[in-house]
């Protein structure tokens, strides 16, 4: 009979490769790094969570920006420069006073921004910003 040699003969491999399961591993810590701080709630929870205890404005009024960027506060016709003075003193008479402003669609950020820093400038704590042209009452 004859002999067959060890090499024809199939080998047992004992050992695990290593690739796969640091491949396999290094995935499941991504997951774990980015899945426990949405699933914990971070810090910007927490504000948002602070924020919405705070209750709505029992008073607000209507900022109108028109078109041709002319502006209407609580229906009356004003100048930007006299705005800020004006929102001045009905903040210091109602300090939980706010406003909601609303403007156009075609209004560029930079304008709403400027229109929010003077509100800000103002005293006013409570704003939202509607885009559109007339209010619905």
């Amino acid at each position: 009979m004859k002999r067959l040699s060890n090499q024809y003969l199939p080998r047992m491999i004992s050992g695990i490769q290593v690739t796969p399961l640091l491949d396999l591993m290094l995935l499941l810590l991504l997951t774990v790094i980015v899945l426990v701080p949405i699933l914990q709630g971070g810090p910007e929870d927490a504000a948002l969570a602070e924020l919405s205890d705070l209750a709505s404005p029992e008073r607000t009024i209507e900022l109108i920006v028109s078109e041709d960027l002319s502006l209407i506060l609580a229906g009356k016709g004003i100048d930007a420069k006299d705005m800020i003075a004006d929102l001045k003193a009905r903040v210091k008479a109602d300090p939980l006073l706010g406003v909601v402003t609303r403007v156009p669609p075609t209004l560029s950020a930079p304008r709403l921004l400027e229109i929010m820093q003077a509100l800000h400038t103002a005293g006013v704590k409570r704003t939202a910003v509607l885009v559109g042209t007339a209010s619905k009452s």
